[in-house]
Formats: C-alpha cells, structure tokens, sequence
C-alpha cells in the first residue's frame, strides 16, 4: 500500500497529465451520469474504495491509486470541489439495486467515494482498475461539484484498452477528448504487493 499522499504525488510526477499541448487547454467532455449512480449512499464514503467501512479486507482486483488535478480555462487550481466516482467491483457489479449481477458483489468493496480538492486542485482515490461488463468497456465515473452546482460529470477509461473501439461513448468523443479521457495505468511495487498508478487533468471552462 503506498503510504501517503505525499509519496503518491511523488511517484505520479513522472506522469504526463493529459489535456495539455503547449499552453493549449482541451475542455474535458461531459459524459452522462448512467443510470448507476448509487440509489443508496453508503455510510462510508472516503477516497479508499478498497476498504469498506472498519472492515480490514480489502476488496478484490488489482488495486489502482488515482490523482486528479482540476484546473479552469487559466490553468489555475480550483480548490473546494467535491471529486466523487463510481465504478463496478470486480465482478461487474455497482453500489445500485439494479445492477447486473447483484447476488456476485464484493460487499468489501466501497464503489462510491469522495474526495476534496485542495489548494492544488488536487485529490486522491484509492480504487481498483475498473472491469468491463456487458455493452461497456472498462470505466470509472466522475463527477465534481460544490454547493452551487455540478461543475462536471464524465468518464475515465483505460488508455489502450481493446474494448474501447467498440464503446458507444467512448466512440462519441473526439480523438482528442479520448486521449484526455484515458488513464494510463503504471505499475508501482509496494512493500507487499504491485498496486497501479494514474493521473488524469481536468478542465473546467464554468
């Protein structure tokens, strides 16, 4: 597990934050929210996805540790916004009712948390690399927002991913949208095990 956030940052600056050619900002695309969004907010809902609540298991599959940096149309860090995301467990299935597969879920698994933005516009989840289900390739949901209003809902993918071409919203973006809308997955070796590393830039134009 890596130890702090500190340390996370640390080993993610050797990443290229998407989004960015010489000065030029690239819009993040609005996606829809789905229909999965939790139709019950859990008691726990913090930035490790992979421990649910005091319980000391952690939820299966491979886990991924994810910044993001939201910045405006000036390249300047909005700090204050909430960051929540959603996703599937390993199995395919949601935090929601109506998910597909619901008597297979990993209840150790969160699959809704926050986090806030600081002075950086930066904040941290610690999840695991989403799985495909049927009709989507893999993917996390995202949205930020504060007490006025959403500022953002989108998508995050798995940059390469054979599934992609095949994703009706993903085939909806622009070529550039799906580079900016793309985690590249990088490997970290822990004290006992290979968790993975990504980083993703946001950019609001509200």
């Amino acid at each position: 597990m890596l130890t702090s956030r500190r340390s996370f940052f640390a080993m993610c600056g050797a990443i290229v934050l998407p989004g960015v050619s010489l000065g030029e900002l690239i819009r993040t695309p609005w996606q829809g929210e789905g229909p999965f969004y939790p139709d019950r907010i859990p008691e726990d809902t913090d930035n490790d996805l992979v421990k649910n609540g005091h319980s000391t298991i952690e939820a299966g599959g491979k886990i991924l540790n994810l910044m993001g940096s939201l910045v405006n149309r000036d390249s300047k860090p909005i700090k204050g916004m909430t960051a929540e995301i959603w996703q599937t467990d390993m199995n395919g299935v949601y935090l929601h009712t109506g998910s597909f597969g619901s008597k297979m879920r990993d209840d150790q698994f969160q699959g809704f948390g926050r986090s806030i933005t600081d002075r950086n516009g930066h904040f941290f989840f610690r999840t695991i690399i989403p799985v495909e289900y049927p009709g989507r390739t893999p993917h996390i949901h995202l949205k930020l927002w504060n007490e006025r209003e959403n500022v953002l809902t989108t998508q995050l993918y798995i940059q390469g991913h054979s599934l992609n071409k095949e994703d009706f919203l993903f085939k909806r973006m622009t070529l550039a949208e799906q580079k900016i809308n793309s985690m590249k997955l990088l490997p970290a070796q822990t004290n006992d095990s290979t968790e993975y590393v990504t980083s993703v830039r946001l950019v609001v134009f509200s």
